[in-house]
């Protein structure tokens, strides 16, 4: 499998864990983050994008942790 299909694949299991998780504020901001590391996959900013999506889910990371290596595997 391709890189961009690993991260496709990765951003819609991230997708669906999130929406999985109660409503409210926390989940829009989650959901926010995410979409903003999908579309910064090709620029520059998209270890800061990986970052704060990380550091967004630490508070409560349960409905993140199965992503979290994945999620680090990614950064250079």
């Amino acid at each position: 499998m391709s890189e961009s299909k690993k991260h496709e694949a990765l951003i819609a299991e991230l997708r669906a864990a999130i929406e999985a998780s109660p409503e409210g504020e926390r989940r829009e901001r989650l959901l926010a983050r995410l979409h903003h590391l999908e579309n910064a996959e090709s620029t520059g900013s998209f270890t800061d994008h990986i970052k704060a999506l990380v550091l967004e889910a630490e508070e409560e990371a349960f409905e993140l942790a199965p992503f979290m290596s994945r999620l680090s595997s990614l950064l250079p």
